[in-house]
């Protein structure tokens, strides 16, 4: 999943201007910010393509023959093989008494000599720029392909649960306008893209790279050596390493600690945006500066004429805590955030958000402003709060209204059926605000 639209939703506080939550939501309405952000625009593509294209064949020229040295040693090897010897060999040999051997005419007689051999030296302060270099191409690609890539749709990539999916089902969420967005140029660029990682990739595996893969990367800016100023293939190679640094000084991307934040932000934000529109009343502002340093909100709340909703955020989860008066219940709900691909989802809350694809699941789902299908996911959760529907209390005080089972308990302030799991609590006598409900299997069994 492509990270870009998340950085771009970020740049969009980048000035740390402190804003209020209510003041954003007003920019939404007039245009001036954005939830959902395509990530098909890329002004710096075609510069990066040029750049790239333009210095690959040079660079391949050096893998193929890159500037080495003559690496001169001594060692010692038995006499009747050392094809030659050099003064200084002869030197080191006489010093060391325990390489001479009486014979049995008696003379002193070498066993060993100090013979001089020489080895290429790959090690060079040029070729370890040129080995990072290789690396450094792979990454600056990355997010200008994963750009292109979304901005050609398909089915897939719009509706990450497809493949969990019926016919019938999808037809039904399928919007009918999605191939329209697809551009051409990201085609062409994703095209482009595709072949110049699939070039870099090779050279990572010729010998050039698996040599001085053995030795430390360069990290840095490089400096303007005589190799990289006289040589046409190294020089090329050394200006694309200054591009690359300009480049990626507008990408800016964004570290494990500073993409949790940024997420859990643009959730949080986006959530409140969904209960005002579902009507709700902002009742405690927040103010937002930065939202790449430890965002949070603290006490932030919202109502209608029927909730009270009280939201916390930090970049580890968001709790919802949602008040009934006319109920007479409360109802707390926990999302956890996950933004580390490399771990676990966490299981101790009721639902996890996702900044990377996921599994068929009416717990887990993927939401990333690149994606407009994944906000009407981060919709649902949030009408799963505040669910309220028409229901007579007569009836469904006896019957569970999810599964139709008799197993219904009278909790005092909420009913909970024991068949599926439902909780559901009546405000007045025929509406009811369901609380909790599990998915059921074909077979009636819970899941």
């Amino acid at each position: 999943m492509s990270l870009s639209s998340l950085e771009k939703f970020n740049k969009q506080f980048e000035r740390g201007e402190p804003r209020t939550v209510c003041g954003i939501l007003a920019e939404e309405r007039a245009g001036r910010f954005a939830f959902y952000i395509p990530s098909s625009d890329k002004p710096d593509t075609a510069a990066l393509i040029e750049q790239v294209g333009g210095c690959l064949p040079k660079l391949a020229e050096v893998v193929r023959d890159p500037y080495i040295v003559l690496k001169s040693e001594y060692e010692q090897v038995r006499t009747e093989i050392a094809s030659s010897l050099t003064p200084q060999g002869i030197q080191q040999t006489v010093k060391e008494p325990k390489l001479w051997k009486r014979q049995k005419d008696g003379r002193l007689r070498p066993e060993f000599v100090y013979a001089k051999t020489n080895e290429d030296e790959y090690n060079t302060y040029e070729n370890r720029v040129i080995r990072s270099l290789i690396d450094k191409i792979l990454r600056f690609l990355k997010l200008p392909f994963d750009h292109a890539k979304d901005g050609v749709k398909n089915l897939y990539e719009a509706y990450f649960q497809s493949a969990s999916l019926n016919k019938l089902d999808l037809i039904k969420l399928m919007d009918s306008d999605l191939f329209r967005e697809s551009d051409p140029q990201d085609f062409a660029d994703y095209s482009r893209l595709y072949y110049l990682r699939a070039r870099t990739n090779q050279l990572r595996s010729s010998d050039f790279y698996k040599i001085m893969s053995a030795y430390p990367p360069f990290a840095g800016r490089p400096e303007a050596t005589n190799l990289f100023v006289h040589n046409q293939n190294y020089n090329a190679c050394y200006k694309l390493w200054l591009f690359l640094d300009e480049f990626g000084a507008g990408l800016s991307a964004l570290s494990k600690e500073e993409r949790a934040s940024v997420y859990s932000a643009f959730v949080s934000i986006a959530m409140i945006a969904v209960y005002v529109r579902m009507g709700f009343r902002v009742v405690r502002d927040a103010t937002v500066a930065r939202i790449d340093e430890g965002f949070s909100l603290r006490g932030f709340s919202l109502e209608n004429d029927t909730f009270r909703v009280f939201l916390d955020a930090d970049p580890e989860k968001i709790s919802v805590l949602v008040k009934c008066s006319a109920a007479k219940a409360q109802q707390n709900t926990v999302i956890r955030l996950h933004t580390d691909i490399a771990a676990p989802y966490p299981g101790d809350c009721q639902f996890v958000v996702s900044l990377y694809r996921t599994d068929y699941s009416d717990r887990i789902a993927c939401v990333v402003p690149g994606n407009k299908n994944s906000l009407r996911d981060l919709e649902s959760i949030v009408r799963c709060t505040v669910f309220e529907l028409a229901a007579e209390k007569s009836i469904y005080s006896k019957v569970c209204l999810v599964c139709g089972s008799n197993m219904l308990e009278d909790k005092g302030y909420f009913y909970k059926c024991e068949e599926c799991g439902a909780v559901y609590s009546f405000i007045g006598e025929d509406r009811v605000w369901l609380n909790q409900f599990n998915v059921l299997s074909r077979n009636g069994d819970e899941q």
